[in-house]
């Protein structure tokens, strides 16, 4: 089993960024453990849904976009961009409505270090 650490910021889609707001930190950074990252992605779903409400689908986890930095040797994937729903609740019309918004999800895999390497 391997553990893979899941940092996510949310947002709104563009769209529709300027009538409603999304707290980024809604979904806290976990550390999932799984045999590889396909399976830590589909537990990384499970929990998006039962923290924070927010839906991921089977369809966008398969069009999920790669996320870059750049580093001193070029750039670097370190994610993905996924897209949710959630509902949210407009005050005027006292409705709920579907919104979507971008999954800003950093993934590290964390290794066991041995302490017992260490020469002083």
């Amino acid at each position: 089993m391997k553990n893979y650490e899941f940092k996510t910021t949310v947002t709104m889609k563009e769209y529709n960024c300027k009538k409603w707001w999304i707290d980024g930190n809604i979904i806290r950074t976990v550390i999932i453990q799984a045999e590889n990252l396909k399976a830590a992605l589909e537990k990384y779903r499970v929990h998006a849904e039962k923290e924070a409400y927010i839906e991921i689908s089977n369809n966008a986890i398969r069009t999920k976009s790669p996320m870059y930095i750049d580093t001193k040797e070029g750039t670097k994937q370190v994610g993905y961009v996924i897209t949710g729903k959630t509902e949210f609740q407009d005050d005027r019309n006292y409705s709920w409505s579907t919104q979507y918004v971008d999954l800003w999800v950093s993934i590290a895999e964390i290794c066991d270090i041995d302490f017992d390497d260490i020469d002083y």
